[in-house]
């Protein structure tokens, strides 16, 4: 089976992690895989077929079209599975003069689904975010990480915090769809409780303006932009991991929080309630909730701990690469049957 990813994008995030792990997976399985994505992603997919091409240009751009298009008809592919929208919107322009086989993958909640319509099948890392795509030929595969063992660290000395805080983390772009000036200003109504937020992004400078404004400071540690193993380490040391996005697809900081044993709430975002339950679920944009929940948990700590096992089990079993790309052979084997 010969199998071409296509990646329109140019930033570092969900997707792109998506697409590296998968592309990786395929190749160990002895699949003749190719990846079709911008110059700056090369590297990540070190001894994988690799075909430089900027596609972050108008998906319209009739140049472009007819490289791509050219390339494509060369290769003749089996498969070729389109990467999120832009993706997808680019290669089914192209369909009717190629002859493969189109899956594409929808990461993320998109008001216009016109171009998935097109394909021969869609993936969706969730549930939710595909609920108005009405298709028959679609299923909800979730994203999956690699099983490793994370070192427990002493944040308490790493960070400076006293020994009685109890620490609740989170991970992610500083900016404002992740809603982290609700998780800091629900920090006054908290008891004992110290706060690490991993990540970098615009709304860094206002965030740690809030942090002052409310005198947070002392209560807070901001580390900047850290590589994934040492995000991990923070998340499986911590006491709480906790999400306040307005909107996600399926976030890998929720598997990989899981996959360290760490307890975790989130706002009723992409399919985490099905996963972790409603208990954990907190209210969108209320920080007074949040605090109640945080310090509820932090009250009863063993009680949240032993609710957690089987989930931090059934994890281990179903958000893995390995599931991930079973579950995605097993479509390109049903499209091309």
């Amino acid at each position: 089976m010969k199998i071409c990813q296509v990646l329109a994008g140019n930033e570092d995030g969900g997707l792109e992690k998506h697409t590296i792990e998968l592309s990786k997976e395929l190749k160990k399985r002895n699949f003749d895989i190719t990846v079709i994505a911008h110059e700056k992603f090369k590297s990540e997919f070190d001894g994988i077929r690799f075909i430089s091409f900027d596609l972050t240009k108008s998906r319209n751009n009739i140049f472009m079209l007819y490289k791509l298009y050219e390339i494509l008809r060369e290769e003749k592919f089996d498969i070729i599975h389109s990467q999120a929208n832009k993706a997808t919107s680019i290669v089914v322009k192209l369909k009717m003069f190629i002859n493969s086989k189109i899956v594409s993958t929808l990461h993320s909640y998109k008001k216009n689904l016109s171009s998935f319509y097109k394909s021969d099948y869609v993936i969706s890392v969730s549930n939710k975010i595909a609920e108005n795509l009405n298709i028959k030929n679609k299923t909800t595969i979730y994203n999956g990480i690699k099983l490793e063992n994370i070192n427990n660290i002493n944040l308490y000395d790493k960070y400076n915090i006293p020994k009685e805080k109890f620490i609740i983390c989170s991970v992610g772009r500083l900016s404002f769809v992740k809603r982290f000036d609700v998780l800091i200003s629900s920090l006054k109504y908290t008891d004992n409780v110290h706060l690490i937020l991993v990540g970098e992004g615009k709304e860094e400078s206002k965030l740690k303006k809030l942090a002052t404004r409310l005198s947070l400071d002392k209560n807070i540690t901001f580390t900047g932009n850290l590589n994934n193993l040492k995000a991990k380490e923070i998340i499986k040391s911590s006491n709480l991991f906790v999400m306040t996005s307005q909107k996600e697809g399926f976030p890998y900081t929720l598997i990989e929080t899981l996959s360290c044993q760490t307890p975790i709430i989130s706002t009723d975002v992409s399919d985490i309630k099905d996963i972790i339950g409603s208990d954990f679920i907190i209210e969108y944009d209320n920080n007074k909730a949040l605090a109640l929940k945080i310090n509820d948990i932090k009250n009863d700590y063993e009680k949240t701990n032993s609710y957690f096992k089987p989930i931090y089990k059934q994890s281990q079993e179903k958000f893995t690469t390995k599931y991930m790309t079973n579950e995605t052979i097993n479509i390109y084997e049903k499209v091309l049957t």
